[in-house]
């Protein structure tokens, strides 16, 4: 539960960090990046918190595929057209890998997704903002972060076809294991272990 806990912190100091700056219409110094790219920080702040705090608040409920999408996104960033684009905090001990990010696309292109939905147009592109510990080796209870922008591609149709796909699998018959399957193999033997 603690690190689940110090995530959830983290969360909520960024926010706070984050909406601090978008008052003046910018970005906290180590993210000024996002406005070279021509990107400035989502205004309406009741909307974003309500998007924030309120899971139903974007959510889809498709009921012709079998489906209900919803979650609470942590930031949203526009572009000089007006499309939003999705962002979500990372906190971590470490600095992220390098293809940390493939991790989040659909996360994020649900987000975009749920946009769309609701009526907003929505770019073909998201943002992972990490912060990790800049030095583990630092014995100061007063920990410094470093942080790591992320451009994460998303496509809407992609996670439609995904989410549809999803549910045919969990509506069709149990196909059974196959032995020569390795992740039936670890499945089969992971109910063994527990037997």
């Amino acid at each position: 539960m603690l690190p689940l806990l110090l995530n959830t912190a983290m969360d909520s100091i960024l926010k706070n960090r984050f909406d601090k700056y978008r008052t003046d219409g910018t970005f906290p110094p180590e993210m000024l990046e996002l406005e070279h790219l021509g990107i400035k920080p989502f205004s309406d702040i009741e909307s974003l918190n309500n998007w924030r705090e309120n899971s139903s608040a974007l959510q889809i409920m498709d009921e012709k595929v079998g489906y209900v999408l919803s979650g609470k996104i942590d930031d949203v960033l526009v572009e000089s057209n007006g499309r939003l684009i999705p962002a979500d905090y990372k906190s971590s001990g470490n600095a992220p890998a390098e293809d940390k990010q493939k991790y989040y696309a659909d996360q994020l292109a649900a987000y975009g997704l749920m946009f769309s939905k609701a009526g907003h147009e929505v770019s073909d592109r998201a943002y992972l903002l990490h912060y990790f510990v800049k030095d583990k080796t630092d014995g100061a209870i007063d920990v410094t972060f470093d942080s790591h922008l992320d451009l994460v591609p998303i496509n809407l149709k992609a996670i439609e076809k995904k989410l549809a796909d999803m549910v045919g699998l969990l509506n069709f018959p149990y196909p059974g294991d196959n032995p020569e399957c390795q992740k039936c193999a670890y499945y089969s033997g992971r109910s063994e272990a527990v037997s």
